[in-house]
């Protein structure tokens, strides 16, 4: 199994951004999905993605938090994005169905999106990248994380993970309820032994929501 690594996106990592999330199976998203979704959102993704690209970029040069590319040691090789982080840094969380039934607190951390680019799918790195989500989130002082898997489980709904990818990883259901024609589900892992300290060791960073 390779050794994977998250790396806080800042405007150094734009380009690595970019690069990984323009791939066509993204769908012209850059994970404005949580921060600007709205009535033209299909259409923003389909006929002008660079204003996605764009909104989430402005947020990081702000030094806002919009999740973590993900970095595969061996090689420094960036295999995966994930929008993940304090639930208060991804606004479209509050109203979103099953998101908004948790709490809103920076305690309480989100996965919103597994990204992993085509080239590197079938090696297993989501459930990886999940225990690097928990273990982060200990280290930030977090009280618990937050899924929101989609049910039936569907290609479309396949960037939030499944719910055997969570309960696989000691995520249990904690509510629920109808997303269109769907079910939102949200999942609930408690953490023990979180630490106070707001920064990380090996990033020495601060996550900002606001």
């Amino acid at each position: 199994m390779d050794e994977l690594r998250l790396i806080p996106l800042d405007a150094r990592r734009l380009q690595d951004f970019e690069r990984l999330l323009s791939g066509k199976e993204f769908g012209g998203c850059y994970c404005a999905v949580w921060s600007n979704q709205d009535e033209q959102w299909a259409e923003r993704c389909k006929e002008r993605p660079h204003e996605n690209l764009e909104h989430t970029s402005v947020r990081v040069r702000k030094g806002q938090h919009a999740g973590f590319l993900v970095a595969r040691v061996a090689d420094g090789a960036i295999v995966a994005w994930t929008g993940s982080g304090p639930k208060p840094a991804f606004p479209s969380l509050k109203d979103r169905p099953g998101s908004r039934l948790g709490t809103w607190s920076d305690s309480v951390w989100a996965v919103g999106c597994l990204a992993i680019g085509f080239a590197n799918r079938g090696r297993h790195y989501a459930p990886e990248i999940v225990r690097l989500i928990v273990a982060e989130a200990i280290s930030r002082g977090a009280s618990s994380v937050e899924a929101y898997p989609i049910e039936p489980a569907s290609e479309e709904g396949a960037y939030r993970g499944t719910r055997k990818l969570y309960e696989d990883l000691g995520f249990t259901v904690a509510d629920g309820e109808p997303s269109g024609d769907l079910h939102a589900v949200r999942m609930v892992k408690t953490l023990e032994g979180a630490s106070t300290a707001v920064a990380d060791e090996a990033s020495g960073e601060e996550l900002t929501t606001g």
